[in-house]
This record gives structure tokens, sequence and C-alpha cells, in this order.
């Protein structure tokens, strides 16, 4: 089970090395998709458009109870698509997740190139009616992949997002 804080709004482009332009990330998309019979297939998004640092606009994760879901987060400067980039360097990334407050449990986060946690994709099981929030972090060069709650290294996102299981 993980952990989390009620509010987030550290935005950092993400600099892969010299030669490399740094991104701005602008909006964070948290694709949800039920599984095991459920219909659910839903898209929620956090925009920062001015890649100032601040999450203009959040919207609630609404979902239902007792589901289990394959969890997407797709990362976008503008309307560029970031997925590839960052999945290229998973060994130097990691999505990190803490739920504070919902009956919500995130695990099974992919691996990357060196059997290592990655996180972009990820299973979310909901409980119990409830109401909570979900804090995503993307990890740029962390020093302990293997420490899903604060692996060192910098920040290159980080966003709570308000989740209501209904």
């Amino acid at each position: 089970m993980l952990l989390i804080a009620v509010s987030a709004t550290l935005v950092v482009g993400c600099k892969k090395d010299a030669a490399t332009v740094e991104e701005k990330i602008t909006k964070i998309e948290v694709h949800l998709t039920g599984i095991n019979g459920s219909t659910f297939n839903e898209e929620f998004s956090a925009e920062d458009p001015d890649a100032d640092g601040v999450f203009n606009t959040i919207a609630s994760i609404d979902i239902p109870m007792n589901t289990v879901f394959n969890v997407h987060v797709h990362v976008y400067d503008g309307t560029t698509a970031l997925d590839s980039e960052i999945e290229e360097e998973s060994n130097d990334h990691l999505f990190v997740y803490q739920v504070t407050g919902g009956n919500l449990v995130v695990g099974d986060l992919n691996l990357d190139a060196a059997g290592k946690p990655f996180g972009q994709d990820s299973k979310w099981t909901s409980a119990a009616a409830s109401t909570g929030s979900v804090r995503i972090k993307l990890i740029h060069e962390p020093t302990d992949k293997g420490n899903t709650v604060d692996p060192g290294g910098s920040v290159d996102f980080d966003v709570t997002f308000p989740v209501k299981i209904q």
C-alpha cells in the first residue's frame, strides 16, 4: 500500500543529456481501463499549459468500487507525447504512486530493461466507496529504483489527483 500527500504542483522538464533539448511537461493523462469484465475506460488529466510548474486544472479520478484497472500514464509537452522518450530511457526513470484516504491500492508496476520498477504502467484496485487522492511523481535518475516511495533523484513532475471511489 502506498501513501500520499494531498497537494502537489511541481513540474520540471526532463533533461536527458547535454545534446537533448529540455521538454516542458504541460499535461499528465492517467488512462484507466477496467479488467475482469469491467467496461470502464476513462482518461483523467492534469494540465499546466504554460509549464510554470503549477497544474491549473486537475481532474477528479472518479472510479467504480471493487474494480481492477490497468493504468497507463501519458506525459505531454504541449500536443507532443513524451511517452516513447520516457520508455526508451526507462532505466533512468521511475513513476512513484502514493495513495491517501481512498480505498485504492496501486501495484504491479511495469519494469525497465534491467528488470527494475519503472511504473508507467500499473494496476490499480479499488475497494469500498471512499474519497482520497493519488499522487503521481516521475523521478529522473533515481538513486534507488527498488525504493518506490523515496527513490532519490530529481522530480520531472509531481501531481496529486483527487480520487472518488463510488
